[in-house]
């Protein structure tokens, strides 16, 4: 019995750390979000509507589903890039020596950096008077000389793929790396003595063994994507127009521009559902596989 209330003291330190610092800050924001509350007009709490603010993100407001549709082609392809780019450097970087040790410690530098920091640094990089980046991507690519690569939505959304790919691809890598060192060597010494490829042994042996890793992997870059929010700010605020204007930056726009925080707390707290939903999926697969 006292063994029993002994660990459950030893919880609750943790428990209430995160019941203050998650739980009340979502009752809170659902609390909000129930309520006509803008900070223009006063400092204190607006009168209740139920759920209204939830009924207009539905009906009649294209600006929410615009970034959501947004964030969706962003996760999208951020996602399936990063991961093809981290599968593939991993298997360059697989191996113990010092010229795969020091190339992965290089490729670490990009996700060690802020996203702030990323941002404005790719911004600079891309300025059409001065970046080098896109000096040297124009010179590369003639046809695109006299474009201001982010004044373009096309290519201001391809950029910020590149660059969350460029952050986060090198996170993954490791990720990888440390799931192929634990196959059994078994199966890989077998495809060699029959004269497997690289390729083939990859796509046929290393590949189907990965995919616990690999769907993990997807939901936490798919997390992480829905989530992205500095580099939007310090890299193309939303622009060109609402070209880059994922819901996260909505949300910020609508919460700390137009200082709507009852309507930013509805738009916050469907995000934070998916995220939830998302956080719980993983949850029951990193239980699965330790199972």
């Amino acid at each position: 019995m006292q063994r029993g209330l002994f660990k459950y003291a030893l919880l609750a330190p943790g428990v209430a750390v995160v019941a203050a610092t998650l739980l009340y800050p979502l009752a809170q924001a659902l609390w909000f979000s129930l309520h006509d509350w803008n900070l223009g007009r006063q400092a204190t709490l607006g009168p209740f509507v139920g759920l209204e603010n939830f009924q207009l993100l539905f009906t009649d407001d294209p600006d929410f589903w615009h970034s959501a549709w947004v964030t969706l082609v962003f996760t999208a392809i951020s996602t399936a890039a990063t991961l093809a780019v981290s599968l593939a450097l991993a298997v360059l970087m697989a191996g113990s020596g010092p010229l795969e040790v020091n190339a992965r410690t290089l490729l670490v530098i990009p996700f060690a950096m802020a996203p702030a920091l990323i941002g404005v640094s790719w911004r600079f990089l891309l300025n059409p008077e001065f970046g080098a980046a896109d000096a040297v991507l124009k010179t590369l690519v003639p046809p695109l000389r006299g474009t201001a690569l982010l004044a373009d939505p096309i290519f201001a959304m391809a950029a910020m793929v590149f660059v969350d790919v460029w952050h986060w691809a090198p996170y993954f890598m490791l990720t990888f790396v440390g799931a192929m060192a634990a196959l059994p060597s078994e199966t890989l010494d077998a495809a060699e003595v029959d004269g497997a490829g690289k390729t083939r042994t990859f796509f046929e042996i290393i590949l189907p063994q990965l995919r616990p890793v690999l769907l993990i992997a997807v939901l936490l870059k798919v997390i992480f994507s829905l989530k992205m929010l500095d580099q939007v700010i310090t890299m193309t605020r939303g622009g060109p127009g609402t070209a880059t204007s994922t819901l996260a930056y909505t949300i910020f726009e609508v919460a700390f521009r137009w200082f709507n925080m009852g309507y930013a707390a509805a738009m916050a707290y469907l995000l934070a559902a998916v995220m939830m939903l998302l956080a719980y999926v993983y949850s029951r697969m990193v239980l699965e596989k330790k199972a």
